[in-house]
């Protein structure tokens, strides 16, 4: 068994010990099933969320009024939820009325996809009353149960099967694939936060280039930011060789260099996305952008040692000429300077050079000129030769 499950382990059998069921589920199993690596262990048990809490020393009621609370065990997080099943989803997410039961098959059958609805014993022993082992074996993404009950409880478990498709390889089952092309309206009732935290994952897939494809078939590509406003994008995003991204920045980065109309600025706001997201993209957009036409030094050095490898990554997708990650690595550790703090020459000194001229967006120009010939290596970073260029460039300012 995984190191995973054995981690999580003493949590299901203090559960076990007090007479309740308990069992792993959802996509820790599926991932155990796949050899794939585990990511978050989750824990069904018949314990209710009071009897829970009353067990551990630390527990959190993260979800309590839908039967989940969070465990805190050996520095590691568990979420662990009352068997339950649910009656209607009136906003799209929550259900309204939730009832807890007793047997492990009747909450399976409110989950998603069947390839989730699988849970796991202490022992190893899998639960999976609705074949969830064949659709993973088959590579198949299927609903549990009636596939428009499953999707319209909330529609962006269509995002979700997209979203899986792009991290597995998996195929849409036909009956999921006709609902969803059906359905995609519903997802303007789906908020633009969770839209975003599904795409995230999306192209963080080795399979990214099938849920492009699956974006245009299905039409989900006009209910979500970017692309509902600009129809091409989907098609040239189906167009391009895909690799695993990293995060919302890169990809903002790639749709604005096969959509100029959208602007960084006005995705990121569209997305919900941070100011760090932003900034981020639009260092990359300019180093994008300056690929070619700007020594290669400068423009690394503009990238910064922290976006190297997802400005190579981008001009890789985007089919420019890129050395290799390691080849431009190795670019920027050989820069003189990696920052215009490590410049031998500062604001203080320009002012002392020039005591007559009062500070103003010249200096910044200065320092900037300075610095580029600095980085390109047309002049050494030795504080006497950048006071000798900073006078020289006054005089040609001056005559000019």
């Amino acid at each position: 068994m995984d190191k995973s499950f054995i981690k999580a382990k003493p949590i299901l059998v203090k559960l076990i010990e007090h007479g309740f069921d308990a069992y792993y589920v959802g996509g820790s199993v599926r991932d155990y099933l796949l050899n794939r690596e585990i990511g978050d262990i989750d824990i069904a048990t018949s314990a209710l969320p009071n009897q829970v809490q009353a067990l551990f020393e630390k527990v959190i009621p993260v979800g309590i009024d839908h039967g989940t609370v969070m465990v805190r065990y050996e520095g590691e997080s568990y979420e662990v939820t009352t068997f339950r099943v649910e009656e209607s989803y009136e906003d799209y997410r929550h259900p309204d009325r939730v009832h807890y039961v007793q047997k492990i098959e009747e909450d399976l059958a409110r989950r998603d996809f069947t390839m989730n609805a699988v849970a796991m014993k202490l022992d190893g022993t899998i639960v999976d009353p609705f074949n969830g082992r064949g659709a993973i074996k088959e590579k198949r993404i299927e609903t549990v149960g009636v596939a428009e009950e499953r999707l319209q409880e909330d529609p962006l478990r269509m995002m979700r099967a997209l979203r899986f498709v792009s991290q597995l390889g998996f195929s849409l089952a036909a009956t999921t694939y006709d609902t969803i092309r059906h359905n995609a309206y519903l997802l303007e009732r789906i908020s633009i936060e969770r839209k975003t935290v599904e795409m995230e994952k999306l192209i963080q897939g080795r399979f990214a280039n099938r849920a492009w494809q699956l974006f245009i078939q299905s039409g989900v590509d006009q209910y979500l930011p970017s692309f509902e406003k600009e129809p091409s994008l989907i098609q040239k995003c189906a167009q391009l060789e895909w690799i695993p991204l990293e995060d919302m920045a890169e990809a903002i980065t790639i749709f604005h260099q096969l959509a100029t109309s959208l602007s960084v600025t006005q995705m990121v706001k569209d997305w919900k996305l941070s100011n760090d997201v932003k900034r981020q993209s639009l260092r990359l957009t300019e180093a994008v952008q300056q690929w070619g036409s700007e020594e290669d030094c400068y423009v690394l050095y503009g990238v910064g040692e922290s976006l190297l490898s997802s400005f190579c990554k981008i001009l890789q997708i985007l089919n420019r000429d890129a050395p290799s990650f390691k080849n431009l690595k190795r670019t920027y550790e050989q820069l003189p300077i990696h920052s215009i703090k490590q410049l031998a020459l500062n604001g203080n000194d320009v002012r002392a050079l020039f005591p007559n001229r009062h500070p103003g967006p010249w200096m910044q120009q200065l320092l900037r000129t300075i610095e580029k010939e600095v980085v390109t290596c047309r002049i050494r970073n030795e504080k006497e030769y950048l006071k000798e260029r900073a006078l020289q460039w006054n005089q040609q300012e001056e005559d000019y």
